[in-house]
């Protein structure tokens, strides 16, 4: 009987145990090729896969097109499209709405780019700025580099699929980041639905997102609070990509999904991937303080000191990180370098080293070492490191050797100057006449 209970009370314990939710710092489980998260303000990375493998990117490429439009065309240009821009797009481009000698605003044709993914609008974007699709991709393959993206590379300013055009999920987020630091870019990806004024060949026209994350009305079960952007792709040898940014708190969140599929169900997997990427980064993670001022990390010694032979080293600011909510202060690794032959007079916060904070095993920052006090020199200590400094300086030895030299070759002249006079003296000796 006793026996049974037990038995019964074990398998109680397990069931409660196996329901209890996993950890919040636990990383998901991510079914596409590649993905990542990172935070924008700290610069971190909280979850990869795959990061570095060059993928398809599909239209997340209009990203990059976005960007050179902005930086180098004008807003209030007009775009005249061409028939090369629209020519063989229809079979196999998204959001065909552009036709040859159409004219349209700039603003609104980045916004058509953006938005609803134009194809189109991509080709018109960098015929207007560069005089040719060419061109434009040397500028985009030129940007990429500036970046700091090494792995990737563009054929094309859409996306549709070229062999080798390409990039990695690390590559994509630096190009979100930079993207998103620009205003009216970032201002152009979190529109749900907008219209795009009459041109000379239509009239008013309404698009809409093809970001579910930022939009009620198409399909609810995506959308996701916060949610400012970015910009998603397909094509049937990419998969289904998305990058996405949400803002949470003071913190922006950038998230790149590359190659994920489509559920049985119907499921976007670039959408359901990114949400699980999301909810892992809001609930596992938060600031947290790794060194602050009142923390010392070190006393070293001071040579001259009046009252004191040493001096407690602090951060000069305070480190913080984008850290898993189970965070131990205790498990935080400090390694510093301190400057040598420290001598008083120090002042308070005076520089004196640096410290590197690292936690399981990754470094999340530098900070300087200041003096936490002032340390007065010794007026006599002074003194008589003065003396001592003077006669083992190199200087001192150079001229007390020239004068050694000097003397010496005194003494010599003078010993030889004697035997030469006492030699004339008896040389005239000898030569002594008699009468």
């Amino acid at each position: 009987m006793l026996k049974k209970l037990l038995s019964a009370c074990l398998l109680s314990a397990c069931l409660i145990i196996s329901a209890l939710p996993a950890s919040a710092s636990e990383p998901p489980s991510i079914n596409a090729r590649g993905a990542i998260i990172g935070e924008m303000t700290t610069g971190q990375v909280v979850y990869e896969l795959n990061a570095d493998e060059k993928l398809y990117p599909a239209s997340t490429t209009k990203i990059m097109t976005a960007i050179l439009a902005l930086e180098k065309g004008n807003m209030n240009d007009i775009v005249t499209v061409s028939e090369a821009a629209v020519n063989g797009l229809a079979e196999s481009g998204s959001s065909v709405l552009l036709k040859a000698g159409e004219q349209m605003a700039f603003s609104d044709m980045v916004t058509y780019l953006l938005v609803a993914s134009g194809n189109d609008a991509a080709n018109a974007l960098a015929e207007h700025i560069s005089g040719s699709v060419s061109a434009f991709v040397e500028l985009m393959n030129q940007k990429a580099q500036e970046l700091g993206c090494e792995n990737t590379h563009f054929t094309n300013p859409h996306g549709l699929h070229d062999e080798n055009h390409y990039t990695t999920p690390r590559d994509l987020m630096k190009i979100a980041e930079y993207a998103m630091k620009n205003e009216t870019f970032a201002s152009i990806v979190k529109i749900d639905k907008t219209v795009l004024p009459a041109t000379n060949m239509r009239s008013e026209t309404t698009i809409s997102t093809t970001n579910h994350l930022i939009s009620r009305w198409r399909n609810v079960d995506y959308y996701y609070e916060g949610a400012i952007g970015i910009k998603t792709g397909s094509t049937t040898p990419a998969g289904l990509c998305l990058v996405s940014g949400v803002q949470s708190g003071e913190l922006t969140y950038i998230t790149v999904v590359m190659g994920a599929e489509e559920g049985e169900d119907g499921s976007l997997g670039s959408f359901t991937e990114t949400i699980k990427l999301l909810d892992y980064a809001k609930s596992g993670f938060s600031i947290q303080t790794m060194g602050d001022t009142s923390t010392p990390v070190t006393e070293v010694p001071v040579a001259l000191g009046k009252d004191d032979d040493t001096v407690i080293l602090s951060p000069e600011s305070t480190l913080s990180a984008l850290l898993p909510v189970d965070f131990d202060p205790d498990n935080v690794e400090v390694e510093y370098t301190v400057d040598e032959n420290i001598k008083a007079p120090l002042e308070k916060g005076q520089v004196l080293g640096s410290a590197t904070y690292s936690y399981e095993g990754k470094e999340y920052g530098s900070v300087n070492l200041v003096a936490a006090e002032s340390v007065r020199r010794s007026t006599w200590l002074f003194i008589i490191d003065t003396i001592i400094s003077i006669f083992s300086s190199t200087a001192f030895k150079i001229v007390l050797g020239v004068l050694v030299l000097a003397a010496l070759a005194f003494v010599l002249t003078g010993v030889f100057g004697r035997r030469r006079r006492r030699g004339r003296r008896s040389s005239y000796r000898g030569r002594r006449r008699y009468y």
